[in-house]
């Protein structure tokens, strides 16, 4: 109620001018008008106040609560009278939020205070879910997605549209859960929306809550992993916060240091490898197939041969032998630094 008087507060100031002030049934103050610091409780009812000591006028509306005009006489008694019809118009007009509304005003920092402890008390029940958010190409495909995970949710699941193209889905997970992890689950679920669906998705994976006072947290992860995803690897189908943390804490140093880092480990035919596309994605791959030259050399097409000459050719420029953890690590932070480097302003 307290949100819809204040909507028509701000319409009305907007369409006449009028300055109005909200306070609660008690007299305290509910709204960020500066006219009137307190306010002189009038009797209930519909009675219209206008003090004698005073150049303002006072009503109540729905729920008890005040409104107070800057100004006094008839001409703003008539004010009275239309701003408490369209109070009352309003309030009655306006559905209450569904559950899951709320959830989404609540993920994305629209839901009021009253609305938070609401929530808060719902769901005080243990709450471990994963949490990841689905971006697809186009609003139709955003709807397509938003009918399959409807369909495949399950008891304390969540379904939650924000946005044209994006939803979250907050899949409930426990002690008899098939996944490992939030990032399991997300692999799965991409192949499985693959198979039955047309629609081109990213995953964004924000990780798992244990309470709900964690979830809004583990959301926004979502949308950092998608921010950094795009830049870091555009055609990626999904985006970790646990593997993009990394590069917000790079992203904190001042340019110079970060340019300076980057000269530091490579010399110039090292910088001529990081701008070789071709070997960018073979190093990359292989990276991504956990240093497997078999599964890599399989999954590009790529004859093992070919594959070896590539990875010597990094490791002569660069000095970094991808087969071996450690350089691989090493390479990995150069790409990022490199990327980072080349998407800052110059």
């Amino acid at each position: 109620m307290k949100k819809n008087i204040l909507g028509l507060i701000a319409s009305v100031k907007k369409a006449t001018g009028v300055n109005a002030a909200l306070f609660s049934p008690s007299g305290e103050k509910e709204s960020d008008a500066d006219f009137l610091a307190t306010c002189t409780v009038p009797p209930r009812g519909n009675e219209i106040v206008q003090p004698d000591d005073a150049p303002y006028t006072f009503f109540r509306v729905r729920d008890g609560y005040i409104v107070a005009l800057d100004g006094t006489g008839e001409t703003y008694r008539n004010y009275a009278v239309l701003f408490r019809a369209a109070i009352e118009a309003g309030s009655v007009a306006t559905p209450p939020l569904t559950l899951a509304d709320r959830m989404r005003a609540y993920l994305t920092d629209e839901l009021d205070e009253e609305g938070k402890s609401e929530l808060a008390t719902h769901f005080h029940d243990p709450f471990d879910c994963y949490v990841l958010t689905l971006v697809a190409d186009s609003p139709k495909g955003v709807a397509q997605l938003q009918n399959y995970l409807d369909a495949m949710r399950e008891q304390g699941d969540w379904v939650v549209p924000y946005g044209e193209t994006a939803v979250a889905f907050i899949k409930s997970c426990g002690g008899d859960d098939d996944y490992r992890s939030a990032n399991d689950f997300a692999n799965t679920l991409y192949d499985s929306i693959m198979e039955e669906l047309r629609v081109k998705i990213v995953i964004n994976v924000g990780g798992t809550v244990h309470s709900f006072g964690e979830l809004k947290t583990v959301f926004h992860r979502c949308l950092f992993a998608y921010n950094f995803g795009k830049l870091m690897a555009p055609n990626a189908p999904i985006y970790s916060y646990k593997e993009y943390v990394m590069i917000k804490m790079l992203s904190e140093i001042p340019d110079e240091s970060l340019a300076s880092y980057l000269g530091a480990i490579l010399d110039r035919d090292g910088r001529q490898i990081l701008d070789d596309p071709e070997l960018m994605e073979t190093a990359e791959q292989f990276l991504k197939n956990s240093l497997n030259i078999s599964e890599t050399s399989r999954s590009m097409y790529m004859h093992r041969n070919t594959l070896i000459y590539r990875l010597d050719k990094i490791e002569n420029a660069t000095g970094l032998n991808l087969r071996h953890f450690n350089d691989a690590v090493v390479f990995h932070l150069l790409t990022m630094l490199k990327k980072l480097t080349d998407k800052r302003p110059q």
